[in-house]
C-alpha cells in the first residue's frame, strides 16, 4: 500500500480536503434524482441506506482517499524516476534515434540503418526491433534531434503529463452532468486507465493520439470540422489507434472533415519523406522487410506476447500450434464483432432519418474496435476514456428518466468490472508478477494460462465492447418507446 511518510501524509490530508469539497451533487441534479423511479426500486434503497451508515461511509472515502493518493503518489514518484540523468528510456529511444536520422537525412524505415544507428547512439546492438511507424511521424518527432537525449526525453514526458490532463479535461467535458461529485468521480474513474500512467511509464505515443481524437470528437460534435480535421490527420501518426475514424466519418458524410484530416495527413507523409530523404515506394520496400522483424519480436508476437490486448492474439492463443486455424479464429471473431457494430450503426441511423450528428456511444465503438481488431498493447488502453464517459452517461440517464431493470444493470456491471480488468491492479500487479514466474519470451508460458489469466485484457476489450452494444441498443428502445408515448 502507502509509505506514510511525512509527505504521503499531507499528500493524503490534501487528498481528503479537495475530494470532500468536490463529492457534492448541484440542486439540479438532487432535484431529477429526488423523483427517480430507478432510485426508488427496493435494492437500490437498501444499497443507499447501507452506503449511508457512517461507518461504511467512512470505510469508502478512506477507500477512495487511499486510491487517489496512490495513484498521485506513483505518478509523482514515475515523474521523479523518469527525469534522472540515467532513466530507462523504453520507446523513446525509438523515437530519438528515428529524429537523429531524419535530421542526418537518413531513413529510419531502413532496417539497418536504423539498427546501426541504434547501436551508435544507445550502445545496444543485436537483434532490435525496426522503426515500423509511417513517415508522417517524423514531423511531429522532428525536435527531438535538437536536443541531447535526456533533456529531449526531459520534453517528451512533460508532453506526456500535459497529455493526459488534456485528456482528463477532455473526459469532463463529454460528461452529461455539472456536478462535482460525478466530475470528480470521472476524473478518478479516467485516470485509473491503466494506459495512462503506462503510457508515461514507457514513454510512448499512444495518450497523444488519444487526446487528439477526443478533441477531434469535441469539435466535430461543434460542427467545427476543419479543427476536427487537423486533428484526425495528425492523429494518423498511428493508424491502428485513429484510421478507423476516416471511415466512420465517410459513412457519416462528414466528408469535409474526412477531406483535410487525409489532406493533414498526407501533407505530414510527404514532410515526413522528404525530411528522411526518402520516396514512397522506398519506403514501402522498407516497411515490408521491417513489419515481419518487428513481429518477431516477443512483446509484439501474437503467439509469445502477454501485453497486446487485442483479438487478434485470441486464435494463436487457443490454437498456438496450427496458424490457419488460429488466423480463422480470430478473424471470426473480429468480424462478429464488427458486423454487431455495423448492425447497431445501422439502427441508430434509421431512427435519426441518417444523420450527421456525431454521437457518443459511436465514438466509444469506434475507439474500442481501433484497439480491438489491430495491433493494440498496454499503452492503448487509453482510448477506453470514452467509455469510462459512456458508462457514467448512460448511468445518469437511467436514473433520471428510467426504472430500474436487473438485466440492463447487470451488462452495466459487466461493462464496469472489464474496465476494472483495464487498471493497473490487474495489468501490473496480477499479470506482471505472474508472469514472472516463467520465461514468457522464450514461449514456457502454460496453455491453461495463456487462455485464462493472461488473456483477460483481451476478454476486458471483448465485453466492454459487447456491453456498451447491449446498452447503446435497448438506449435506442427506451427513446423510441418515449418518443411513441409522447
Amino acid at each position: 500500500m502507502i509509505n506514510f511518510g511525512f509527505w504521503n501524509l499531507i499528500i493524503v490530508i490534501v487528498v481528503a480536503l479537495v475530494l470532500k469539497n468536490n463529492w457534492r451533487l448541484d440542486d439540479a441534479e438532487k432535484a431529477v434524482w429526488k423523483n427517480s423511479l430507478f432510485l426508488k426500486y427496493s435494492a437500490i434503497q437498501w444499497l443507499m441506506q447501507f452506503f449511508r451508515q457512517p461507518n461504511v461511509n467512512f470505510i469508502v472515502q478512506a477507500f477512495v482517499v487511499l486510491v487517489v493518493t496512490r495513484f498521485l503518489c506513483y505518478t509523482g514518484w514515475l515523474v521523479y524516476f523518469l527525469n534522472q540523468p540515467n532513466p530507462p528510456l523504453w520507446d523513446f529511444k525509438w523515437f530519438y534515434v528515428a529524429s537523429k536520422l531524419a535530421h542526418q537525412h537518413l531513413s529510419p524505415f531502413n532496417v539497418e540503418i536504423f539498427n546501426q544507428s541504434f547501436c551508435t547512439l544507445m550502445k545496444v546492438c543485436g537483434f532490435i526491433p525496426p522503426f515500423v511507424y509511417p513517415p508522417n511521424i517524423i514531423p511531429i518527432i522532428w525536435f527531438l534531434g535538437y536536443f541531447p537525449i535526456n533533456t529531449a526525453f526531459t520534453i517528451w514526458i512533460a508532453m506526456h503529463i500535459f497529455a493526459i490532463g488534456l485528456a482528463l479535461w477532455a473526459a469532463n467535458i463529454l460528461l452529461e452532468s455539472k456536478s462535482l461529485a460525478l466530475r470528480t468521480i470521472c476524473t478518478i474513474s479516467a485516470a485509473l486507465i491503466y494506459g495512462l500512467v503506462r503510457d508515461l511509464q514507457v514513454a510512448n505515443i499512444a495518450i497523444l493520439v488519444a487526446v487528439l481524437i477526443l478533441w477531434m470528437f469535441i469539435l466535430a460534435r461543434k460542427h467545427q470540422d476543419i479543427p476536427a480535421g487537423f486533428c484526425l490527420g495528425i492523429a494518423l501518426f498511428k493508424p491502428t489507434l485513429a484510421a478507423l475514424f476516416i471511415l466512420y466519418f465517410l459513412l457519416k458524410r462528414r466528408f469535409y472533415l474526412v477531406i483535410v484530416s487525409v489532406v493533414t495527413g498526407a501533407f505530414l507523409v510527404f514532410l515526413g519523406l522528404a525530411l528522411t530523404d526518402n520516396s514512397l515506394t522506398q519506403f514501402l520496400a522498407d516497411a515490408s522487410r521491417g513489419f515481419p522483424l518487428w513481429l518477431k519480436d516477443p512483446s509484439n508476437s501474437p503467439y509469445l506476447s502477454i501485453t497486446r490486448l487485442d483479438l487478434m492474439v485470441l486464435g494463436p492463443r487457443f490454437f498456438p500450434n496450427n496458424p490457419l486455424i488460429a488466423k480463422f479464429f480470430s478473424d471470426l471473431v473480429v468480424l462478429i464483432l464488427v458486423g454487431f457494430v455495423g448492425w447497431y450503426w445501422y439502427l441508430q441511423q434509421s431512427l435519426t432519418s441518417w444523420s450527421k450528428t456525431i454521437y457518443l456511444t459511436e465514438m466509444v465503438l469506434v475507439s474500442c474496435l481501433s484497439i480491438a481488431i489491430n495491433y493494440s498493447q498496454q499503452t492503448s488502453t487509453v482510448m477506453l476514456i470514452p467509455a469510462v464517459v459512456f458508462l457514467l452517461n448512460d448511468l445518469l440517464y437511467q436514473i433520471r428518466y428510467c426504472r430500474f431493470y436487473l438485466k440492463r444493470i447487470s451488462i452495466w456491471l459487466a461493462g464496469v468490472c472489464s474496465l476494472a480488468v483495464q487498471t493497473a491492479v490487474i495489468h501490473g500487479w496480477l499479470i506482471g508478477s505472474l508472469a514472472n514466474r516463467w520465461n514468457v519470451k522464450a514461449g514456457e508460458l502454460p496453455y491453461i494460462m495463456k487462455v485464462t489469466i493472461f488473456a483477460l485484457p483481451s476478454y476486458a476489450i471483448l465485453a466492454i465492447t459487447v456491453s456498451i452494444l447491449f446498452l447503446a441498443i435497448s438506449s435506442l428502445h427506451q427513446k423510441q418507446n418515449t418518443l411513441e408515448a409522447d
